[in-house]
This record gives C-alpha cells, sequence and structure tokens, in this order.
C-alpha cells in the first residue's frame, strides 16, 4: 500500500490539482466533470477516486493547501501575539483571493466560503487557547467566530475597494479596534 507521502501518490495529486486548477480557470466549477479533469491530468476515473472522493473533496483539499501555502502555516506554529495572527491571516486572505481564480457559481462560493471558515476558527482557536487556556470553551469558540469573520469581512472588504491602499495600509488602522475587545480575555 502507497502512503500518502509517497513520491508517486504526491505527484498524482498534483497532477490532478493542477489541472483541476487549470480547468477550473476557463470553466465554473458545476461544468466541471471528473472526466475533464481525469482528461487534462491524463490519468483514469480509478486513479482519481484513489486520491479524492469526488470534485468537491478535491475542492476543498485545492482550497486548503492553498490557504495554507498563503497562511504560511509553519509561520503559525511560531509564537506570535494575536494581533500579529490577525495582521498575517489577513494578508495571507487577501494574497489567497488573488491567486485562486474567481469563482462565478453560488455554489463555489458556499464552498470555497465554508472551507475558509473551518481553516481561520481552527487558526484563531488555537491561538486564543494559547494566549488563556482556562476561557471557557464556549466562549473560545464564540470568540474564534467572530475574529473569523470579522477579519474574513475585511479582506473581502479590501478585495472590493479601489485598492489605492495595500492590504498592510488597509488593516493597519483597524488592528486597534480589534485588538481593544480581544484584549479583556
Amino acid at each position: 500500500m502507497q502512503t500518502k507521502t509517497d513520491p508517486r501518490v504526491l505527484r498524482t495529486r498534483k497532477l490532478i490539482t493542477e489541472a483541476f486548477i487549470q480547468i477550473f480557470q476557463t470553466k465554473s466549477f458545476s461544468e466541471i466533470s471528473v472526466k475533464d479533469i481525469t482528461t487534462e491530468a491524463m490519468i483514469n476515473r480509478a486513479t482519481f477516486y484513489n486520491h479524492f472522493l469526488d470534485k468537491y473533496d478535491l475542492l476543498e483539499k485545492v482550497v486548503e493547501e492553498k490557504l495554507h501555502l498563503n497562511l504560511g502555516c509553519e509561520k503559525q506554529k511560531t509564537s506570535m501575539s494575536i494581533e500579529e495572527t490577525i495582521e498575517t491571516v489577513f494578508l495571507s486572505l487577501t494574497r489567497f483571493e488573488t491567486s485562486v481564480p474567481s469563482v462565478s457559481g453560488q455554489e463555489e462560493k458556499e464552498a470555497i466560503d465554508a472551507i475558509i471558515k473551518l481553516e481561520l476558527v481552527n487558526i484563531f482557536r488555537t491561538k486564543l487557547i494559547e494566549i488563556n487556556p482556562q476561557t471557557e470553551t464556549r466562549l473560545l469558540d464564540k470568540l474564534a467566530n467572530w475574529l473569523t469573520f470579522t477579519v474574513r469581512g475585511i479582506s473581502l472588504d479590501w478585495k472590493h475597494s479601489d485598492q489605492d491602499e495595500t492590504a498592510g495600509e488597509f488593516i493597519e488602522p483597524l488592528l486597534p479596534f480589534i485588538m481593544r475587545g480581544i484584549e479583556t480575555l
């Protein structure tokens, strides 16, 4: 049995995800079939299904991977303050928004937003536990959700602005307002 770190497995997964991203630039998610992906990747259907459950699973993995790359998840393991984490996540989201092909369908947007939300809630929850491990679980969950929606909303606001300022310039004056609510932990 091949492991997920086997170079052949990694190479095949990369072929599949690159084929998917290539097709995704010209077709909406709902128009893409597994056959389109397997043809572009030059693999058979069985190989695709050895790696992914379906195209939704593939979409989830591609978004997670892109988000992790943009978040620099190895950096997240270092001890950053909550303010640095918020700024890093915001800047990463703005890079993510520009690195992933635009999606037009509501189904794709909802799927991608759900994946992003899960990833961000996990990042913020972990950071909040690190700051104060004695905080009640329900409160941690609420705060992680609040930070997720705040930072995600601000990143979308920046994306839809005229972008006459960089993402860093955009978030800088907002950080003190976000932090005042968090400092009460």
